[in-house]
């Protein structure tokens, strides 16, 4: 590896103090580069590439980790960012951010979905009444599990529920070391699972209606309990 060769050169050149110092640096710096291409060797298809391969991806990858319920991944905040994530450890959930407007008639709760319409992310409905930021559940991603390789995540957020470790590959090296096209069939698969945001929508209103049916038939039989 260039930087733990880099390392020993600058041991070598300095005093004695110095040294000991660097010594302690290189060994940080070689227990990163070990996680990583260990990492690279557990996850498949990676761990198919060659080994010159498997070292420029470890070079160039990282691995991250995250607390429980810390988020690892949210569209608005990493939108320019090229990696795509491998979950190596923990368990994740992923969400999807809706804006609806809440109203209620006749004692029911509806919801309208309100999709951003302007160039900077803002829809002029955004400035009217009752309109709120809620979160529907897509799905639990394990390790084993991939996200940001270019499938659908507009307003998508991925929240740690475990301590979570992710290898982090950029996507420029997944796209020169595409072999059968594996990455953009992955990517075709996640968008064939992942919901819409119109189904995450549907999602929330079939929700509602179950949990309001269900305070309905509770305090129905709390009335007829009554003397």
């Amino acid at each position: 590896m260039e930087a733990f060769r880099d390392a020993v050169r600058r041991v070598m050149s300095r005093s004695s103090d110095d040294q000991q110092m660097d010594c302690v640096l290189m060994a940080s710096v070689q227990k990163q580069l070990t996680e990583v291409a260990d990492a690279v060797a557990s996850v498949w298809p990676l761990a198919e590439l060659s080994d010159p391969e498997r070292r420029e991806c470890a070079k160039t990858s990282a691995v991250k980790r995250f607390p429980a319920r810390s988020i690892v991944y949210d569209d608005v905040r990493n939108s320019i960012e090229a990696n795509a994530y491998f979950v190596l450890e923990g368990r994740c959930t992923c969400m999807q951010r809706l804006r609806v407007r809440k109203t209620t008639e006749y004692g029911r709760n509806r919801f309208t979905l309100i999709l951003d319409t302007g160039s900077d992310g803002q829809s002029h409905s955004d400035l009217k009444k009752n309109v709120q930021t809620v979160y529907v559940k897509m799905a639990d991603l394990r390790p084993g599990s991939v996200f940001g390789l270019g499938e659908r995540r507009s307003g998508r957020i991925v929240m740690a529920t475990a301590d979570v470790k992710c290898l982090l590959v950029p996507l420029a090296f997944l796209a020169k070391h595409n072999s059968s096209n594996i990455w953009g069939r992955t990517v075709c698969s996640l968008n064939g699972t992942n919901p819409t945001v119109e189904q995450s929508f549907r999602k929330l209103v079939v929700e509602n209606r179950w949990e309001e049916y269900k305070k309905s038939l509770a305090d129905d039989l709390f009335r007829k309990r009554r003397p």
